[in-house]
């Protein structure tokens, strides 16, 4: 079952957006809004409603011309928010899988509806998933049929997550907050090119930690492994020692990906588990 469709988020584009479409973000243009902008003179914006008497007045008194002013105000815009999902084989996974990944979906999807925005999605795992992939709308019923194409989507059928950077190219909006989810056990080669692609817009990574090496025993003993790109299982013999190994190995591949993101300049958002509408609200005020 999906989300509530209660639940949804707050957020701000971090940045004014240059468009004439009424929305809620910060915008470069004039027009309708409640950010003042200076006077103008009425013959040159004749808007009898904005008249400022006040202002004609001192402006004469001080000038003494004899024009009347208005007041202008900077229009609020609209953005699109994106959701990039990692549909590889790695995110069918342990505590990762598509049911999680679906509610966020329809979380974002329905959050940037609320706010008049528009909502897109394209998903990938070793190359664009063309059956998960949806232009910006503003569609009321878009967040569940979203949601529903990740549910529905079919296993992933070769190994990798090289889409990313082709799903990346697909985003082409002048304004957007980018949610890229993935898990990111991947080269970090494939996630450095996708952000470079990505670096006009806001990327908020949402990272799925894997908990496979907490669920391996602590004591010697075969264990069967089945690796999570291929699908191939083997036997090994696991002692502490190779526990401690691979431990290793993913914090280290987990501290190149931190190196990543200060790189670029984004704030990744971890997570375990289910994600919620608090949980991004706080995100985006800064308070995780």
């Amino acid at each position: 079952m999906g989300i509530s469709r209660q639940d949804e988020f707050s957020y701000r584009y971090p940045h004014k957006v240059y468009g004439s479409s009424p929305g809620v973000h910060s915008g470069k243009s004039l027009g309708t809004g409640d950010s003042f902008a200076g006077f103008a003179n009425l013959f040159d914006y004749p808007d009898p409603r904005r008249l400022d008497l006040r202002a004609s007045i001192r402006n004469n008194l001080s000038t003494g011309g004899d024009s009347y002013l208005v007041r202008r105000y900077q229009q609020r815009s609209p953005v699109t928010l994106w959701m990039m999902a990692d549909l590889s084989r790695s995110m069918a996974v342990s505590n990762v899988n598509h049911d999680q990944l679906a509610n966020l979906t329809q979380l974002v999807a329905h959050s940037a509806v609320g706010l008049g925005d528009s909502f897109g999605l394209t998903g990938f795992d070793a190359g664009l998933r063309h059956d998960v992939y949806m232009t910006p709308t503003k569609q009321r019923s878009m967040p569940n049929i979203a949601a529903d194409m990740i549910r529905d989507a079919d296993a992933a059928k070769s190994a990798g997550v090289d889409g990313m950077i082709h799903a990346a190219n697909l985003i082409t909006s002048k304004h957007a907050i980018v949610f890229l989810a993935s898990d990111f056990c991947c080269d970090i080669d494939v996630i450095d090119k996708a952000l470079r692609q990505l670096s006009r817009f806001t990327v908020v990574p949402i990272v799925w930690q894997h908990d496979d090496v907490n669920h391996l025993p602590s004591a010697a003993g075969w264990t069967e492994m089945t690796d999570s790109e291929t699908g191939e299982y083997r036997n090994v013999w696991m002692r502490p020692s190779i526990k401690k190994r691979w431990k290793k190995t993913m914090d280290d591949h987990f501290e190149q990906l931190t190196a990543c993101f200060i790189r670029h300049r984004v704030r990744p958002f971890f997570t375990d588990g289910e994600v919620t509408g608090e949980q991004l609200s706080n995100y985006f005020l800064g308070r995780t």
